[in-house]
C-alpha cells in the first residue's frame, strides 16, 4: 500500500495562489496527492481529497477556499493520506484535526479578508441592487481590506482601527461612518464565529477620535409666497419641454429631484391619480431615500402635466426624458434657476422646504406634511399605517398646495 501511495503522490502542488485568485471557470482542478479544487457554477470554491477507503473511492470535504487556504488544504490532504496508510478512518482524521485546531487557537489566525469573505456571503443578500453590493464591497476593499486584509483578525487592535479612520474621520464624515460600521460588523462576525476572542477593536474608537460638530446646511429655498410667481415665469420659458414640465411636477409633488427626473410611466396610475415611487428598482438602481415605496397623490394640475409630457414624448419609459432619451440631469434644473435669475437663491431640492414652510404657516398637521415629504418615521408600524390611512388627507393636501402654486402670485418678487 505504501508503494501505491507513493505513486499517487507524484506531481504535488500543481496549483498556485495566483491560480486561485484568477480562475473563475467552473470545473475540478487537481493539486496533487488526491487534493482537488472544485469551482461550482455559482462561484463557490471548495477543497476535497479523493481517496480509496474500504475498497471504495470517497471524497473528503475540506471546506471552502475562504476558510481553508491552499497551504492548509495541502496539510489536511497529507494528514488524510497518512490516516489511510495507518488504517484510520480519514473522515475521523479530519474531525480530529479541526478539533485540535480550535483548541490550539489557530482558528483565530484567519485573516481579516478571509473573515470578511465569510461575512460578505451573508451581508450581500440583504442589499437591494447589484449597484449597492458593488459600492459596499468597493468601499471595504479601498478603506479596510487594503489595510487589514492580510492581518490575522484576532490580532488587530483598537489603536490600529483609530489610525485607519483618522485621515477621513473629519474630512469625509459620511464615508468614515460607513467604513466604521462595516468594519465593526466584520469583527462582530469574527467574535460570533470564534475567529476572535478579544473584544471588538471598534469599541471606543468613536470616542477616541471625537465628534466634529459642523453647522447644519439647509438647501437654499424660495419663500413659499414666491412659488406662484416662479411657476408663472417657468411656464413662459423656452428650452426643453420635458425639463420645464418636470420642474413644475417636482414642485407640485414635493418630491426630490432624482425621484422626478427618474419617474417611469409604469409608476403612474391615471385611474387612481397616484404615483408610486419604488423604494428600489433592480434594473435602474433607483431608490427612495428611505428605501420604502412612496405613494404620491396627484393633483389635477399634476395629471395635466403628465398628459402634456406624454404628448411631447409619446414613446419610451421615462416620463421626463432628456434630449437623448436618458433621464434629465440635475444640472438641467439648476440651469433653469440660473436662467431665471435665481442662481444662489434657490435649488430644486429647496422647493421641498418651501412646501414644508407653507404647510407650517397654513395649519397643516406636521405628521401629514412629513408623510408627504416621505421623511422616515422610526416607528415602522405607524409609518405603514399612515401610508394607507392618511392617503385621503394627503390627496386634499396636494390639491390645496397645487391650487396655491398655480394661483395668482401673492408676492411682488420679480422672477425671470
Amino acid at each position: 500500500m505504501a508503494g501505491g501511495m507513493t505513486k499517487r503522490v507524484v506531481g504535488l502542488n500543481r496549483l498556485s495562489a495566483t491560480f486561485l485568485r484568477q480562475t473563475k471557470k467552473p470545473g475540478v482542478y487537481l493539486d496533487g496527492g488526491g487534493l482537488y479544487l472544485k469551482i461550482a457554477a455559482n462561484g463557490t470554491r471548495r477543497w476535497f481529497v479523493r481517496i480509496v477507503w474500504g475498497g471504495k473511492r470517497i471524497d473528503v470535504a475540506l471546506g471552502t477556499v475562504n476558510v481553508t487556504s491552499l497551504a492548509e488544504a495541502r496539510v489536511h490532504a497529507a494528514t488524510i493520506r497518512k490516516a489511510v496508510v495507518e488504517g484510520r478512518n480519514p473522515r475521523t482524521a479530519v474531525t480530529d484535526m479541526r478539533t485540535r485546531k480550535r483548541r490550539s487557537g489557530l482558528a483565530g489566525s484567519m485573516t481579516f479578508e478571509a473573515v470578511w469573505n465569510l461575512h460578505w456571503e451573508l451581508k450581500k443578500v440583504t442589499l437591494a441592487t447589484e449597484k449597492d453590493r458593488k459600492a459596499y464591497a468597493n468601499m471595504m476593499q479601498r478603506n479596510v481590506i487594503a489595510v487589514f486584509g492580510a492581518r490575522p483578525v484576532a490580532d488587530i487592535q483598537t489603536g490600529e482601527v483609530v489610525e485607519m479612520l483618522r485621515p477621513i474621520w473629519t474630512t469625509k464624515e459620511e464615508t468614515a461612518r460607513k467604513v466604521f460600521e462595516r468594519a465593526r460588523a466584520v469583527f462582530t462576525y469574527a467574535l460570533t464565529t470564534g475567529h476572535r476572542t478579544a473584544a471588538n477593536p471598534c469599541e471606543g474608537v468613536a470616542e477616541l477620535l471625537g465628534k466634529r460638530i459642523k453647522p447644519v446646511e439647509h438647501r437654499r429655498a424660495l419663500l413659499w409666497q414666491d412659488v406662484p410667481a416662479f411657476i408663472v415665469s417657468l411656464r413662459k420659458r423656452g428650452g426643453l419641454v420635458s425639463s420645464r414640465l418636470a420642474f413644475e411636477f417636482l414642485i407640485l409633488t414635493a418630491t426630490r429631484s432624482n425621484e422626478t427626473r427618474g419617474a417611469l410611466w409604469n409608476e403612474i396610475s391615471f385611474a387612481e391619480c397616484l404615483w408610486t415611487i419604488p423604494g428600489y428598482d433592480e434594473v435602474t438602481g433607483r431608490r427612495m431615500k428611505t428605501s420604502n415605496d412612496h405613494v404620491v397623490p396627484l393633483s389635477a394640475r399634476a395629471i395635466e402635466i403628465l398628459r402634456e409630457a406624454k404628448k411631447a414624448n409619446p414613446k419610451g419609459e421615462l416620463v421626463f426624458p432628456g434630449l437623448k432619451g436618458q433621464p434629465l440631469s440635475d444640472a438641467t434644473l439648476t440651469k433653469r434657476l440660473k436662467d431665471m435669475g435665481l442662481r444662489g437663491e434657490a435649488t430644486a431640492h429647496g422647493f421641498r422646504s418651501s412646501f414644508k414652510d407653507w404647510c407650517a404657516d397654513n395649519g397643516v398637521d406636521d405628521h401629514l406634511s412629513e408623510l408627504a415629504l416621505s421623511h422616515a418615521d422610526p416607528d415602522q408600524a405607524r409609518a405603514a399605517y399612515r401610508r394607507t390611512a392618511l392617503l385621503a388627507s394627503r390627496r386634499k393636501l396636494m390639491e390645496d398646495w397645487a391650487a396655491f402654486c398655480c394661483g395668482s402670485p401673492v408676492s411682488n418678487k420679480k422672477i425671470g
